[in-house]
């Protein structure tokens, strides 16, 4: 696994993450893009960057028949979350920490792999891609999200951390955002084998009824986290003071109302490895 992990995540903001992040934005998105595609009878599955599990939930639900659903991160906490808040299921479960480029899986054992929102955080972003196409069988499906457009509420939050925490904050608080070009994706899909079959966008309306507190908790449970909270309470104060000021034409009563829109990218896998094909 790779050690030099940027974005490693406590278990306290792997939580944190769970109960406020998933339920705000991961969780819609994952729905939409699942109410978007098809999911064939029995298929083994898998989530890559699966944070703490939220598209393996949902497979659990609507996956028809028996199979198998397995989700990766490269943070053990996100993984440990996302075992102890998942459900029984009839489908096998599993759950690997491991970096992408490595994944410990055969040639050819799923149907159909997701990634959402993990494309962008990847260092080598065609081996991570090879890698994933690997894995799945000649045809298989590879369904693919990144955010398509810069978040206001982040631009506004990496503006503060700048000014009050440090560049290395404000870089992390924009990074999910920083690979947006959908040309470029779309090349570095095929230059991995991938054939495009469908490209569209989603939109998730992220709400917060109430601005300071939702955003004081949006901040805590980041990769920033520890750096806000070394700083003490008066920044984080400022900080949060700082971005309700900055999203004022957000506002829908006394709650913010701020969109974040996605690529969804639906391709499949172009190469054969005969001698490799899983038979069940």
């Amino acid at each position: 696994m790779n050690k030099d992990n940027t974005y490693h995540l406590s278990t306290v903001a792997a939580e944190k993450y769970e109960s406020q992040k998933v339920p705000s934005v991961f969780g819609p998105l994952a729905k939409a893009t699942l109410e978007a595609i098809s999911l064939p009878e029995n298929a083994h599955v898998i989530d890559i960057a699966c944070g703490t599990g939220v598209i393996c939930k949902l497979l659990a639900e609507h996956l028809p028949g028996t199979g198998r659903i397995v989700g990766t991160d490269l943070n053990p906490a996100m993984i440990e979350v996302a075992r102890l808040t998942m459900p029984d299921s009839k489908h096998r479960v599993e759950w690997y920490a491991c970096d992408v480029t490595e994944l410990p899986f055969e040639n050819e054992e799923f149907d159909i792999a997701f990634c959402q929102q993990g494309l962008q955080f990847f260092p080598d972003k065609s081996k991570a891609l090879t890698e994933i196409g690997r894995t799945l069988i000649h045809g298989g499906r590879f369904i693919l999200t990144c955010w398509r457009t810069m978040s206001p509420l982040f631009q506004a939050i990496a503006d503060s951390l700048r000014e009050r925490v440090s560049e290395k904050s404000a870089k992390q608080a924009i990074a999910p955002f920083s690979f947006r070009d959908g040309d470029v994706i779309a090349s570095l899909l095929t230059g991995a084998n991938f054939r495009i079959k469908d490209v569209s966008s989603v939109v998730v309306q992220r709400h917060f009824e109430s601005p300071r507190f939702s955003i004081r908790k949006e901040l805590l449970a980041s990769p920033y986290e520890q750096e806000l909270v070394e700083k003490g309470d008066e920044t984080i104060d400022a900080v949060v003071a700082d971005v309700c000021s900055a999203l004022t034409d957000y506002q829908q009563g006394g709650s913010l109302v701020i969109p974040q829109e996605a690529h969804l990218f639906q391709t499949e896998n172009a190469v054969a490895d005969q001698e490799n094909r899983r038979v069940r």
